[in-house]
């Protein structure tokens, strides 16, 4: 029979230290207790079953150590996927905020190009569009009239003038007056200021004048104002009456 030293250096080869220890004594204790040798075999059989058992405990946690090696791995190209992600968004936004500004100033220079062409229109067809109520209307060169109140106005006022889209003389009611057209697609306060601006200053000047805002749409709230400041309504090349 083997000692408890011999016995605990070969149970080292597949136990710890401390297990091998234990082990070892109870191996020795187990065969001085047996009655025969076939007790002892079976013993013996059943440190081989512990053996085998610990070598395929070392074997699951290789195992389990490997699945979490592959696990890290996949944890870091989620990651590098996920910062290739962040990137494309990135540019994505940063295309998108381009095409947004592209878009923007598209719709300045239409809403610029609109504006202008509707201008044109209402000039051109502005004794048609006041009918009877504006006889005689005739659209007059900006400068030239500017220049004619020259010493009857500021400078200030006289260069605001010159930047109104549309200034005619006509007959209502047998009386000459002059009208200061604001053009817009869609009327709004702005207009509206310049309008009754630019009418206050030629009525400074010694004209009888009327303030006229031109239109596509008009909100009622802005209509409303409108009224209530004096100016007349045209829209679609309609004019709209006077407040009752």
């Amino acid at each position: 029979m083997a000692t408890i030293p011999q016995l605990r250096n070969r149970l080292l080869e597949g136990f710890s230290e401390k297990q091998a220890d234990l082990l070892a004594h109870v191996v020795i204790e187990a065969h001085d207790d047996l009655v025969n040798r076939a007790d002892f075999h079976a013993l013996t059989g059943v440190v081989r079953e512990l053996a085998d058992a610990q070598k395929e405990l070392a074997d699951a946690q290789k195992e389990l150590a490997d699945a979490q090696k592959e696990l890290a791995d996949a944890q870091k190209e989620l990651a590098d996927s996920q910062k290739e992600l962040t990137v494309a968004q990135n540019r994505t936004e940063g295309t998108l905020t381009d095409v947004v500004k592209t878009q923007q100033k598209m719709l300045i220079r239409l809403d610029r190009l609109d504006g202008h062409m509707l201008e044109d229109k209402v000039a051109k067809n502005l004794p048609a569009f006041l009918g009877r109520e504006f006889r005689r209307c005739r659209v007059l060169d900006r400068a030239e009239f500017v220049e004619g109140l020259e010493g009857r106005l500021p400078e200030a006022e006289l260069a605001d003038l010159m930047r109104a889209d549309v200034i005619a003389v006509a007959k209502r009611a047998d009386h000459p007056v002059h009208l200061v057209v604001e053009v817009s697609c869609t009327a709004d306060a702005d207009d509206l200021a310049r309008a009754v601006r630019r009418t206050a200053a030629l009525a400074s000047a010694g004209c009888t004048a009327i303030g006229i805002v031109a239109c596509e749409s008009i909100s009622p709230q802005t209509l409303a104002a409108a009224r209530q400041h004096g100016l007349r309504v045209l829209t679609n090349g309609w004019l709209l009456p006077e407040a009752a």
